[in-house]
């Protein structure tokens, strides 16, 4: 308590904790899950949809924490989780346009790469679909993804010889 500024009532310490308890698991293992992920797929990228699967997987198995998470953090000791995971995946993302031939790749494209790709998924875990439904769309704009970064890569190394 001696932590929180005076002018909080000991009702929003309270909710603070609340809050932690509820989602402090989940963030632990989503950081986790997402590293193993990026550099599974880093190492062998063949296995990008099977990591797709498996993180919306565990992100529909904890959506409500998920969603407290990137959405209503708020004022809580976990108010940069969700940009601490966007600056994780814009690094994997980097990395993936370095490795396949585009190491100049613009930052600015990245990061609209990965706000698109985010905004995805929390319309998946908003909506009211069965954990089949979502898996079966992780899938397909998995496969939409990887076509769409396969052309751009093809793109960005044409335009930068030129």
């Amino acid at each position: 308590i001696r932590d929180v500024a005076p002018s909080r009532g000991l009702g929003d310490v309270y909710k603070r904790q609340l809050f932690a308890q509820i989602v402090q698991d989940t963030a632990q293992q989503l950081t986790q899950l997402g590293r193993e992920l990026a550099s599974e797929e880093l190492e062998h990228p063949d296995t990008g949809p099977d990591c797709d699967l498996r993180f919306m997987a565990f992100l529909y198995h904890h959506r409500e924490e998920a969603l407290l998470l990137l959405e209503g953090a708020k004022g809580t000791r976990y108010a940069s989780f969700r940009e601490e995971l966007y600056d994780t995946m814009r690094s994997a993302f980097s990395l993936f346009f370095h490795r396949y031939g585009a190491p100049d790749a613009d930052a600015e494209l990245i990061r609209i790469l990965v706000e698109m790709r985010m905004k995805g998924t929390l319309e998946l875990l908003k909506g009211e679909y069965s954990m089949e439904h979502v898996l079966r769309l992780t899938q397909q704009t998995g496969i939409y993804a990887d076509g769409g970064f396969r052309s751009l890569i093809a793109f960005l190394q044409k335009n930068s010889k030129g």
